[in-house]
């Protein structure tokens, strides 16, 4: 076991921009309580966040890197995945720095294992132009953990009217940055959970119910939820079980996808999933679930989406695209099924464009 923090020296005095008070704090004493994630950090005058992007001063929280992004670019929401949030369209996605979960699996460890205090400032307006401009149908923050944007994912989701607007989590936030985000118009979002309790204690330093309670409240305020697991070989895949039970306790009908693992970061001795692990896991989680993917298995028969009634295919994928839908509106073509879908079965914009 090994914890992967965030890598950072903050500056004494930072300024400019991107330094911004952030309204989700609360007083403590002579100093500040984040109420940005759920750990919750109380912060002394001049003391740095767990995640390295907030600090106290003068009794209030500030996050020094507000709009300094580390990446931007067009994507499909099926690469989320999301599935059945806008099939077929595209979101200018944004990342951040930093993280609040020290992964050792970490797949996108070179942005969530460091954090920049410097760089071209990004106002929120110009992610919705870049969107724009590029044909695509929404804003995703994604790459790195999103809460690190917290404050910057509203601010552009809230300039973001006729585009869908999503975020790819570890689940971590508060309700006050969940209210946050859904009162800016955010849809949906795809939430990791990265096991069961043994997992986020061992491994995350975290809560498992904690990220279960996310969930479960997105769910219940109207938010579309899919759920993403990373299978770990001897890491989290005997957690298999809890994860489906969590989800289905939810609704069955949100999706969950049954991801490989490949190495990386602090695990390049972790094997690759075995396929057929992630077949057995679809199999048992398909008793519980209407929706069970397989994910970074181009080609696989559950990357596809079938009739949760009839079994009839219906959305047809290769790796990251639709290739063919045979969706009668929303509806199965063969017995007239409703299949769980938010918003419309769109057209991608100009896929992979970099802006950042």
């Amino acid at each position: 076991m090994a914890y992967s923090w965030p890598r950072a020296s903050p500056p004494p005095s930072p300024a400019g921009p991107h330094v911004v008070e952030s309204p989700l704090f609360e007083r403590v004493g002579s100093g500040v309580r984040c109420l940005v994630c759920r750990r919750r950090c109380t912060l002394r005058e001049g003391a740095w966040g767990l995640c390295k992007n907030r600090f106290a001063k003068g009794g209030k929280l500030y996050v020094a890197t507000y709009g300094l992004l580390s990446a931007a670019e067009s994507r499909p929401m099926e690469i989320k995945p999301m599935y059945h949030f806008y099939p077929r369209t595209s979101a200018l996605t944004i990342s951040g720095w930093g993280c609040n979960f020290p992964c050792a699996w970490c797949q996108n460890w070179h942005l969530s294992k460091v954090v920049v205090y410097s760089g071209a400032y990004t106002p929120p307006e110009r992610v919705v132009e870049w969107a724009l401009e590029n044909g695509d149908s929404g804003i995703n923050v994604s790459f790195n953990e999103p809460t690190m944007l917290l404050e910057y994912t509203v601010d552009v989701f809230k300039r973001a009217a006729g585009l869908h607007k999503s975020i790819n989590t570890n689940g971590y936030l508060t309700r006050e940055a969940l209210d946050a985000l859904i009162a800016a118009g955010m849809e949906g979002a795809n939430v990791d959970l990265k096991g069961g309790p043994e997992t986020y204690r061992r491994w995350l330093a975290a809560d498992f119910h904690g990220v279960v309670d996310t969930i479960q409240y997105l769910w219940g305020r109207g938010v579309h939820v899919e759920v993403t697991y990373l299978v770990i070989p001897g890491v989290n895949d005997h957690e298999a079980d809890a994860v489906v039970e969590a989800v289905a306790k939810v609704d069955r009908s949100i999706p969950l996808h049954i991801t490989a693992f490949r190495p990386a970061h602090l695990m390049p001795h972790v094997p690759p999933t075995p396929v057929q692990l992630l077949e057995e896991i679809w199999q048992r989680a398909r008793r519980e679930l209407d929706y069970v993917y397989v994910g970074n298995v181009p080609g696989h028969k559950a990357q596809h989406t079938y009739c949760p009634k009839c079994g009839a295919l219906l959305i047809k994928r290769f790796a990251d695209r639709v290739v063919e839908v045979k969706l009668d509106g929303k509806r199965c073509p063969k017995c007239g099924h409703e299949i769980k879908i938010r918003g419309h079965i769109g057209h991608y914009g100009n896929l992979y464009r970099q802006f950042i």
